[in-house]
């Protein structure tokens, strides 16, 4: 079994990139299956859940009949699928295909995985049962580049993910679609964001209040060669950047956190992360995927046209009215240099001894 585990805060987008997932998958002619572990998940699906735990427990009912608050009551379920059977009995009837992908969308809230080992351990029950090969996609808005305190936390939650669930891991920034319409209040461009390489030079733009902070481009920022060699040490830097700085420093010396921007409403975005996330994974499509599948998946996703006609229009309608864009549609209006961590779609691979979608030998 393959899959991916969707986490990131309420609002990030994780269940449109499950829908995404599961609309290029399909596209791919991988099968897909998207498994809600989300017990206080009230909207409807933007995809059909294969699995929904939902069915074993729900947030509301533990509310009622436990009289705990809404946070106790999904630590509570957490705890409930932890200790139940119930999950690896559903997963194991999910099909006999050698290659089954799994997408699983989970809660936002962080404290199930900083502050609890449940969910972790989940993870490494379905991995112990099934020999899974799982990646996490920690998903980020990106949004939190106009706020760079936000930003500095989202990268230190990012990097707590990495460190506490202990499974392959692929930062996501999402909605990058939605950069023009704040791209001016950013003070780096997205190649900082993507990269998260010096965080310390958001600090100067870390305060607390809006009207101590620099107008965007009338703050000089020190070039590297003229940066003191501790940004807390420099001069009138308030409480709150100071703490910025130690938490930068702490993601640098770390040196793991990078993102892979997300467009979910255009193809070859998609693309590039399914890329990326096999080959976190070792999922065989990373490899061996022929090109014209991918070229043909790429240029069909969310085609309004594209069997089944009613995945795409809901994806879409979720999305808002946005301008879905093709791979030569991308390509056409965004020819700039890709950031040093980005998979880049592999050229068609020479056919391999055995077909692309079945297991390697040993």
């Amino acid at each position: 079994m393959f899959g991916t585990v969707v986490v990131g805060p309420p609002g990030s987008g994780k269940s449109t990139m499950c829908a995404g997932l599961a609309r290029y998958l399909e596209l791919m002619k991988r099968p897909c299956a998207v498994v809600n572990l989300d017990p206080a998940c009230e909207a409807e699906p933007l995809t059909p859940f294969t699995i929904d735990v939902r069915n074993l427990c729900r947030v509301d009912d533990v509310m009622r009949t436990q009289g705990l608050g809404a946070n106790g009551s999904l630590m509570y379920c957490v705890a409930t699928m932890r200790e139940s059977p119930w999950l690896v009995d559903r997963l194991r009837g999910l099909g006999t295909d050698e290659f089954p992908y799994v997408v699983f969308d989970l809660p936002g809230q962080v404290e199930l995985w900083t502050h609890s080992d449940d969910l972790r351990q989940i993870l490494t029950s379905i991995v112990d049962e099934f020999d899974a090969r799982l990646v996490v996609a920690h998903v980020v808005d990106a949004n939190h580049c106009t706020r760079p305190t936000s930003f500095v936390a989202a990268a230190l939650i990012s990097l707590m993910a990495m460190l506490r669930l202990e499974l392959p891991h692929v930062n996501v920034l999402s909605k990058i679609d939605q950069l023009p319409s704040f791209k001016d209040s950013m003070p780096f461009n997205l190649d900082f964001f993507a990269d998260a390489r010096q965080l310390d030079r958001l600090v100067p733009y870390c305060d607390a209040t809006t009207n101590n902070v620099p107008a965007l481009g009338e703050l000089e920022v020190p070039k590297d060669d003229d940066r003191d060699e501790d940004v807390e040490d420099a001069p009138k830097l308030t409480g709150l950047q100071r703490l910025s700085a130690k938490i930068c420093d702490l993601v640098d010396d770390f040196n793991l956190v990078c993102f892979q921007p997300l467009d979910i409403s255009d193809g070859h975005s998609v693309a590039t992360l399914v890329r990326l996330l096999d080959k976190a994974n070792g999922h065989p499509a990373g490899v061996y995927a022929p090109a014209h599948l991918i070229a043909d998946a790429t240029t069909l996703f969310l085609a309004p046209e594209t069997p089944p006609a009613e995945a795409a229009p809901k994806l879409a309608t979720a999305l808002g009215n946005r301008q879905f864009r093709t791979h030569a549609a991308a390509a056409a209006v965004d020819d700039s240099p890709a950031p040093h961590h980005q998979q880049q779609l592999a050229e068609e691979q020479p056919p391999p001894p055995f077909s692309w979608y079945r297991r390697p030998p040993r």
